[in-house]
């Protein structure tokens, strides 16, 4: 009788052996995929270098074409740039994204901005570009643009396009 209790008592331990081997496999599990899900998070936001500048030197504005020299007065090389444009006169926000109406279809970025000629971040400081818009077949009114430049940095081995939106400018501008 004795040894029959004995018996019993090792099926019983033995399921419970297993869920304790179950539950730790599942926690060991749950933080090795922790500790891999957590490189894919950025840990720290991608910013612009200080001293990334780039300002309108001249524009000029005839025939519904808005042409705009821009030039990178900082210390390091540009990529491009967003624009957004006022429509009124009362309006201190621009929101109007000229990006379509950009001359050269093949400086645009999708789904917004403008990349400079060349290989990434080529417009290296004291150097200028002009850019064209053109806004013939529109009734659309320019009375300031504001720019916004943009840089592609390494993450990780990989290049990121990073705004640089400490570095905007507004630019009042006469155009109808």
């Amino acid at each position: 009788m004795f040894t029959q209790i004995r018996r019993s008592n090792k099926k019983a331990v033995s399921p419970i052996i297993g869920y304790v081997l179950l539950v730790t496999f599942v926690i060991v599990l749950g933080v090795i995929i922790y500790n891999w899900m957590r490189t894919y998070v950025p840990t720290d936001e991608l910013e612009c270098p200080d001293g990334t500048s780039l300002f309108v030197k001249d524009y000029e504005c005839n025939n519904s074409v808005l042409s705009l020299t821009l030039k990178n007065n900082g210390k390091f090389n540009i990529g491009g740039y967003f624009i957004y444009a006022t429509t009124n006169v009362t309006q201190e926000l621009a929101t109007r994204d000229l990006t379509l109406y950009m001359s050269d279809n093949t400086s645009r970025l999708n789904p917004t901005g403008i990349k400079f000629s060349g290989e990434m971040n080529s417009l290296k400081p004291t150097n200028e570009e002009t850019e064209t818009y053109d806004f013939s077949g529109t009734d659309l009114n320019i009375y300031s643009v504001e720019i916004i430049p943009i840089r592609w940095q390494k993450e990780r081995r990989i290049n990121r396009v990073v705004s640089c939106s400490e570095s905007r400018i507004k630019e009042i501008i006469s155009c109808g």
